[in-house]
C-alpha cells in the first residue's frame, strides 16, 4: 500500500490563535508537518521583522518542524481584480510570502486564480487577462527564488476545475508553477475527483483534503459530507503521487477530528499517525 505523506493546515486557528502556538499545540499531537494559513492574528507576514523571521526558524529548526506551503485567504488580495492597484497589491503580497518561504525552505505558496462575483462578472477574456498579467508578474521572481505557485481550485475562482489549472500550468511550463486540487471544492462543484486526479497528475504537488456535500460548500471533518476518500487514495496510489497532502478541516474543537480523520486516511493509503510521546514523526 502507498504512504502518502500528511501536514496539517492550520484553517481552523487562522482569526485568534498565533502561528506559533499552533505548530506547538500539534506537535504535541505527533505533527511535524504544516501548511500555515497567513493572516492578521495567525501569520502576519507583512510585518514580519529579521529579528521575528529568525525566531521563526529557530523554533523551527529546535523542534524539527517544517511548513510545506503557505495559504493566504484570498479575501482582500485578488489577482484577477479588474482594479490595476488591488492587483498589483495582491502581486506584492505574493512576493513577500516568496521572501518568507525561501528563507524558510517553505515548498510553496498556495495560490488560488482570483475570485470574482458570478452575478455580474466581467467577460472571460477580461478576467483571464487580468489573472496572466498577474502570474507573469510573479512567476519570474518564485523561479529566481526556488519557491512554487501551488494553484488552487476554488468555486469562484477563474479556473475553478482541473482541466482549466492544468491548462493553464502547461501554457506557462514553469517550473514555479504547479497545482494544489482541493477535493472539497473540486467535489462541490461536481468535478469526478477521481478523474480530476489523474489529470492532474502531471504537476500535482500538494492536496487539500476535507469534507463536504454539494450541497454547501464546507470544509468539515471526514465523515461528515460525502467525499469519497477511497476514491481519492485509490487515484492517488494508480497515478504513484508523491506529492503532500494536507488535512484542512474548519472546526472549533479540531484536533481530535484531524486525529480521527488521520486515522481513516491511515487505512487508505496515507501515512500512519504517530504516538504523541514517541519518537517518530507524523509527516
Amino acid at each position: 500500500m502507498s504512504h502518502f505523506p500528511l501536514a496539517i493546515n492550520t484553517i481552523s486557528d487562522t482569526w485568534h490563535i498565533p502561528m506559533e502556538d499552533s505548530l506547538q499545540r500539534l506537535a504535541s499531537l505527533g505533527y511535524r508537518t504544516f501548511d500555515v494559513m497567513v493572516s492578521p492574528t495567525h501569520l502576519d507576514t507583512e510585518r514580519m521583522t529579521p529579528a521575528e523571521l529568525s525566531r521563526l526558524r529557530r523554533l523551527l529548526e529546535t523542534h524539527d518542524l517544517h511548513i510545506f506551503a503557505l495559504t493566504a485567504q484570498s479575501l482582500d488580495h485578488n489577482l484577477a481584480s479588474p482594479r490595476e492597484e488591488i492587483r498589483a497589491m495582491s502581486i506584492a503580497f505574493k512576493r513577500s510570502l516568496i521572501d518568507i518561504a525561501y528563507h524558510l525552505g517553505i515548498t510553496g505558496i498556495v495560490t488560488v486564480s482570483g475570485r470574482y462575483n458570478p452575478l455580474n462578472a466581467p467577460p472571460r477574456e477580461q478576467l483571464e487577462g487580468w489573472l496572466r498579467s498577474s502570474l507573469e508578474a510573479l512567476l519570474p521572481y518564485a523561479e529566481a527564488h526556488g519557491v512554487k505557485l501551488l494553484l488552487e481550485n476554488i468555486p469562484m475562482g477563474v479556473l475553478p476545475r482541473a482541466e482549466d489549472m492544468l491548462a493553464w500550468a502547461d501554457d506557462f511550463d514553469s517550473p514555479a508553477l504547479t497545482l494544489c486540487y482541493d477535493v472539497a471544492n473540486g467535489h462541490f462543484i461536481g468535478e469526478d475527483l477521481a478523474a480530476a486526479l489523474h489529470l492532474c497528475a502531471p504537476r500535482l504537488d500538494h492536496l487539500h483534503l476535507s469534507d463536504t456535500t454539494r450541497q454547501a460548500w464546507r470544509h468539515d471533518p471526514l465523515g461528515h459530507g460525502t467525499v469519497d476518500f477511497a476514491a481519492v487514495g485509490q487515484a492517488l496510489a494508480s497515478i504513484d503521487y508523491r506529492g503532500m497532502s494536507a488535512l484542512e478541516i474548519l472546526h472549533p474543537q479540531a484536533d481530535p477530528l484531524i486525529q480521527q480523520a488521520h486515522r481513516t486516511l491511515a487505512k487508505l493509503g496515507w501515512t500512519a499517525p504517530e504516538q504523541p510521546d514517541g519518537g517518530g514523526h507524523a509527516a
